[in-house]
């Protein structure tokens, strides 16, 4: 019988990961910061950030999981949402986004906070994203759920490119990747089935909305049935 202060096997292997991520994306956390300053938000964050502001904004909550140096936060603040509220498992990333929110003038409606945001308690918001966060993880199930459970009304998140012509050289080049990151010590990229993702989201009571491709990502918008009659959150 395995004591109650032994960790089990799968519960090692979770905080081992949870805690590269952490260590590998704090030695990232000035150029993610000096990058959104000098040129915004990437492409691919562009596109869902339209995605997001088509469906309406204006005086929504957001819950930003794996939300980097805050910079999707910030400019969905400066669009009209309400408040932000963001996760992350690198203490610098979180250091340099209420940095960026104080910055910008958002200090009192923007909190970011160090977080597993696949097992955080979330709070409820109208928006929630994963910009570029579910192929850091090994299990995209807990976190894609939890950021479900969270969820009034939107869940858009980016993906690595696995679809349509491009998939099979992607997932070369991906593999190619993830064996250097594997000699070096660092992180993994995950691809994960698509077609489970969507039917997380579409028996939890979500629909597809929009898709769209960039160079190297997909970038998707869910929304919850029937939501656009609901109050924002103020």
């Amino acid at each position: 019988m395995t004591s109650s202060s032994q960790k089990s096997p799968l519960k090692e292997r979770d905080l081992h990961e949870t805690d590269k991520i952490g260590k590998e994306f704090d030695e990232d956390a000035c150029d993610f910061c000096h990058r959104y300053k000098r040129s915004g938000l990437s492409r691919s964050s562009k596109l869902l950030l339209d995605f997001i502001m088509q469906e309406g904004v204006l005086g929504r909550s957001v819950a930003d999981l794996g939300c980097g140096t805050g910079g999707f936060s910030i400019e969905l603040l400066k669009e009209g949402a309400e408040t932000a509220i963001g996760f992350d498992l690198s203490s610098r990333m979180i250091d340099s986004a209420n940095d960026l929110a104080a910055a910008n003038g958002f200090a009192d409606r923007a909190k970011f906070q160090v977080g597993n945001a696949a097992k955080a308690e979330l709070p409820v918001s109208d928006i929630v994203i994963m910009d570029k966060v579910l192929c850091c993880y090994s299990d995209w199930s807990p976190l894609l759920k939890n950021a479900i459970g969270a969820s009034r009304a939107m869940v858009g998140f980016i993906v690595p490119r696995d679809d349509g012509i491009a998939k099979l050289p992607f997932r070369l080049g991906v593999r190619i990747v993830n064996y250097f990151q594997r000699r070096g010590g660092n992180i993994m990229f995950y691809l994960h089935p698509l077609k489970h993702v969507d039917r997380t989201l579409s028996d939890s009571g979500f629909a597809y909305r929009r898709k769209q491709a960039s160079r190297l990502w997909l970038v998707f918008l869910y929304s919850r049935v029937q939501s656009s009659n609901l109050t924002p959150n103020r």
